[in-house]
Order: structure tokens, then sequence, then C-alpha cells
């Protein structure tokens, strides 16, 4: 596409199409003013209808082959009225059908067009009538204007596409696509009219370029005549500003919802290493393909247990790479009615090209996408799985896509492919030292509220004493609560802390600033009186399957220290295991007992044997352990199972 722009594209497609008959050209955009330029475009006009052979036929041939004093029928009465299906066929904002499709005798071919909407009314079945009795005429060899017709099209426009089936079968659908980097360049150089600065600074234009990357060629025009109206290309900082507001507009009333950066996590340091590294290619997309020669980061995939912060880290994500955050919602693409579904997904998809350089969040895609892969699903919601897979694979947009998931055993395996995902990480129950750090930061989300009420810096809020925040304090609260029985440890998660924290800043909010002894204090009662998510048994059987999933899928732990290593979890002991577990071990005597004993821990699902310097981490691990493997013969049972009916 760099050697070619979007409108030649277009014509070139359109041209094809009315080589081949086709008689009616549907163009996905709502721009009055691309519609104009194809219509009145004369290096490639639509119509290549000639004349001046000796008989006087008309004979169509490509514009390559034109001889010399040959005249080019392309319509220079394009101006002049025409019926159908407006009085004048530049007046493309009259929305009125006659009332009837009256040709008269046609005397060179005819370009009409016509903007669509979206109605279900009798204006609209007589609309579709016009344009069948168009087609019809355009068919028939023994109606007077064939050989006209037959280079006249019929020129309709919107962004989505309304057809009847009948027009369906004689339309081509053109998708306008959006400039390149070399489109965008150009646009940007001949609006600022080459200014020096720009042409030297490669780095600052390709930025730019990354920028405006799903903008029409209208819209980079006006913003950029925004821009230089009130501001100036120099100042990198306003100008991106700028771009952002017009996204923002370009999202208003759109099926994605653009959410609230204001995002942090404690721990996941493994994780927010890698966000960082993929942060100059989505920023600079265009240098880094020209450089590396690969595509941007296409996105990861966050799999753990409940609340343990995946949706806050894409917040974070979206914060850390300077992005904007958009949501999609998939059960709110699902519609009642054929083919709105679909549409709605690639929309939604197009739109979010459209913001890139940005971040496309999908929360809990399993229960979006759970079982997407089985018979007793809708056609629609199989193309619509089918599109979102496509696209996954084929987009070459910086749309960074962060996705999360309670339960992987919900999703369809064609998500775990190479290609749909940079990388696949696995959030584990945070240990002492990331409990820490969530405490921390939970007690800095207060300050940062704080002080935005108070339209003053985090610095000058002073809720806590220093020493509230040390980690040796936060280390002893979490051992003399949540391990004082290392037999049944309490287990607590990122939400489980973030509330522990609110109901003891409510507590003391009357007491002035908080010192380390009151808050050791109030922490101390607000975890002993707060229900944690361990503290339920149907909750540990969860995160016992859901950690088994995780290490038998050998995901990345978002963490530098994990309970369990991938390399612990072995599911193809399960057939030796259930063979022993299933002797009667009542007829041995002590020393088989003692052989047994040695073989089922060794042909455990789980096994090793690790210590570690924490007495919570301790506890939790020999817990989970036990766990662990009491439940993970029947989840690879249940895995094998699904296995054999796919």
């Amino acid at each position: 596409m760099a050697a070619d722009g979007v409108l030649k594209q277009i014509m070139k497609k359109a041209r094809a199409a009315m080589m081949g008959g086709i008689p009616i050209l549907y163009i996905k955009t709502d721009s009055d003013i691309l519609i104009e330029k194809i219509v009145e475009d004369e290096e490639m006009p639509l119509v290549v209808l000639l004349n001046g052979d000796s008989s006087g036929m008309y004979v169509r041939r490509p514009l390559s082959e034109r001889r010399e004093g040959e005249r080019l029928l392309a319509i220079k009465e394009r101006r002049t009225p025409n019926v159908f299906p407006a009085d004048d066929c530049l007046n493309y904002a009259k929305n009125s059908y006659p009332t009837s499709l009256t040709m008269g005798t046609m005397e060179v071919p005819k370009i009409w067009t016509y903007k669509m909407w979206n109605r279900q009314d009798d204006e609209q079945r007589r609309i579709y009538q016009e344009l069948e009795k168009y087609v019809l005429a355009h068919e028939d060899e023994n109606n007077e204007n064939f050989k006209f017709l037959q280079s006249s099209v019929v020129i309709l426009y919107s962004s989505e596409v309304y057809l009847s089936p009948m027009l369906a079968n004689y339309t081509e659908v053109i998708d306008v696509g959006y400039p390149d980097e070399e489109e965008i360049r150009s646009i940007i150089l001949m609006e600022t009219g080459a200014n020096q600065k720009l042409v030297e600074n490669k780095s600052y234009l390709s930025a730019l370029c990354t920028n405006f990357m799903g903008f029409s060629e209208e819209e980079i025009v006006l913003t950029l005549r925004k821009i230089q109206a009130t501001s100036s290309l120099d100042e990198a900082d306003t100008v991106e500003k700028m771009i952002a507001e017009r996204k923002a507009q370009k999202m208003e009333g759109g099926i994605l919802e653009e959410c609230s950066k204001d995002g942090d996590i404690g721990g996941m340091e493994g994780f927010k290493s890698w966000l960082m590294s993929q942060k100059p290619a989505l920023k600079n997309s265009n240098d880094y393909k020209r450089e590396v020669g690969t595509p941007p980061p296409k996105g990861v995939l966050l799999c753990g247990i409940p609340g343990c912060g995946k949706s806050e880290a894409a917040k974070f994500a979206a914060r850390q790479l300077d992005l904007p955050l958009l949501k999609m919602d998939i059960g709110s693409l699902m519609d009642k009615y054929q083919g709105v579904s679909e549409q709605r997904m690639r929309e939604a998809l197009k739109l979010a090209e459209s913001m890139s350089p940005c971040v496309l969040f999908i929360d809990e895609l399993e229960k979006g996408f759970a079982g997407s892969s089985g018979d007793n699903d809708s056609p629609a919601f199989k193309r619509m799985f089918g599109y979102m897979l496509g696209w996954m694979q084929d987009n070459k947009k910086p749309c960074f896509l962060f996705a999360t998931a309670n339960d992987i055993g919900a999703l369809p395996k064609e998500f775990f492919r190479s290609g749909r995902f940079d990388a696949l990480y696995a959030v584990y129950l945070p240990t002492e030292g990331e409990c820490v750090k969530i405490f921390q930061s939970s007690m800095k989300r207060a300050c940062h509220t704080i002080a935005g009420a108070k339209r003053i810096h985090d610095d000058e809020v002073s809720l806590f004493e220093p020493g509230c925040m040390d980690e040796r304090l936060l280390g002893r609260i979490i051992q003399k609560t949540m391990s004082k029985d290392p037999e049944h440890p309490r287990i607590a998660i990122g939400s489980d802390i973030q509330k522990v924290v609110n109901v003891a800043l409510r507590s003391l909010k009357d007491r002035g600033r908080i010192t380390s002894k009151l808050w050791e204090e109030e922490l101390t009662r607000a975890i002993n009186e707060s229900s944690l998510y361990g503290d339920g048994t149907e909750n540990l059987d969860s995160i016992a399957v859901s950690y088994c999933r995780m290490l038998r899928k050998g995901f990345t732990p978002t963490a530098d220290m994990v309970l369990f290593e991938s390399s612990d979890y072995h599911p193809e002991h399960l057939d030796e295991y259930t063979r022993l577990r299933q002797k009667n071990t009542a007829m041995m005597s002590e020393s088989e007992k003692e052989e047994w004993d040695k073989s089922m821990e060794e042909k455990s699902l789980l096994t090793g044997n690790r210590t570690f310097q924490s007495s919570y981490d301790q506890a939790v691990y020999d817990m989970l352990k036990k766990r662990i493997n009491e439940i993970a013969p029947m989840v690879e049972q249940q895995e094998r199972n699904q296995m054999i009916r796919r």
C-alpha cells in the first residue's frame, strides 16, 4: 500500500469491479468528501468506455490502450441532473429518492451516488426496490440503455453496509483503509509546508506518524490544522495531547469504553520488567519495524487467581506505556439479529486499530469465549470467535491486546497457539514479600486519592508517618495474623489487602496523622475481623485447580519468587499415581507400606520439598502442596477427557 494511496486503492478495486460488470459499488465510509474525490478523479476515472471505432459502437477498453484522438466518456456530464437517486449527483447530503427510477434515454454512462442510512421503514424498502430495478435494467440486453448501463455504476456509501439479499449479489463492497506511514508522512509534510525542523527530526516525525495511524486523511488534515492554529508542532506534549483528544472524540458513542489508567500493582516484578521492554516498539512502531524487521508486540494474556491484580495490571500497563486504555466487553457485542454480532466485532477491532497505538483490554476472556469450540454454540458466535482469532494473528498495527482470565480451563486451546499473544503470564498467590508491596501500594493509593481531592502533590499528604510503610512492620503483621497456625494459614489475595487497608483507614479517620504503632494495631484488628479469600474450602479448591492448570501449561510467573515451579509439576505421573493409589494398603507389611509411601511421594503430580525463609510462605506452601496433590488427578483426568472430545 506504500506505492498507492487509499484513494488509488479504492479506485483500482472499483474499476476492476466495473470491468467485471458489477453494477453497484458499496464503499464503507461516511465521508462525503472522499466520495466526491472518487467521482471527480481525473487521473483514474471510473468509466472506461471509449468511442471512435469504425462502426460507431462503444468499446470498453482499459485506459492503457487508449488511442490518440479517442475521447474518454468519463462524463463531463457528471454535474448534469441525474434522476437517480438525487437531483444532483454531487448533492451527497441529500437522502431522498425520487418516486421512481426514470433513466430516460441515456447518451453517456452515468455515475449515481447515494449515502445509505440505517432504517427499517417503507422508505428503505422503496430504496431497495429502485436499486433492484436498476440492476434488472443493467442486466437486460434488450434495454435501450444497455450499452451505457454496462459502464454506469451506482455508488452507495456508509460506514456500515445496508443491503437487501438480492442487491448483495450484485454489489462489490470496498473497505476504506487508513493511510499507511508513507502517506501520513506525505500528508504531514504537505500540511506543514515541509517544515525543515520536522524533516530533520526523523524520530519525532516517525512518532507523529505512529500517533496518526488509524486516522483518515481528513482527520489528519483537520487535526494538523487545529494544532498549527492553536500551538506548534515543536511542542511534542501539546501535539500528543491534541491527537489524544481527537481520538477521544472518535470513541464517543462507540462500542469500546475508554478506561481510567489510574491503577498500580504491588509485586509482579518479572511482568513489569517485560512490559517496559515493549514500550519502544509500541510507541515508535514504524521505526522499530524498519530497524528490527518485526511488527509491534501483539499482546499479553494474564491468567490466575481472582482478585490478584490482573485488571489493575491492565491499567498499570496503559499508564506505563503511556497509551490509551480501551475496554472491549464481548457480551455487549452480542445481538439476536443475524450478522449484527459479527459486524460489531469487526467495528470494535477497527475502532481499536484507529486508536492505535493503544492497549485493548478484554477482562475475563473465558467468560466471553468459553467453549467457543463446542458444537452447541451459535454460528454467529463461532464467526465472532474466528474473526477475533484471525485479527489476533494478522494484526500489524500497534494495538496491544491485554487479556485476563481467571479459569484458563474454560479458554479454547486456540488462544494458546503461537502468534496470538507475545507472552502468557501466570498470576499466582502473592508471597509475603508481594503482600508487603501490595500493602504499600494500597496505602500510596489512599494518599494519591487525598492529593487529587485537595489538588496537591502526593508528597504533601501527611496521612502516614514514614514508619507505617516499613517492610519489617508489614511483614510482622502478616506473620502474626495469617500464619499463626502453621497447619492452617490464612491466605490473602490482593483485593483482601486493599479491603483491610480501607477498613483500617475508615476506623482511623478522626485520629490525625497515623503512627506506626497505631497502624500496626489497626491493621491487625482489621485482618483478624475480616474474611479472606482463602478462608473458604471452595476457594482453596479453586486456588489448587488454578495452580494445576497454570503449572501444566508452563506460563511465565509474573513474580520473581513463586511457591511452585512448572518443573515441579508432572502430569505424566497420572497413570502410575492412580495405579498406586488404588492399591490396598491394609494388607501390606510395614516395609511394603514404607516403599508404597516412597513411591507415592515420587509419583505425586506435584513433587519437590522447598523451604522458605518466611514462615507465612512456608505454611502456605505446605498446605497448598497437599491440596494440589489431592485435586490434581481429577484435573488431569478432566483435561484428558476434554482433549478426547475435541
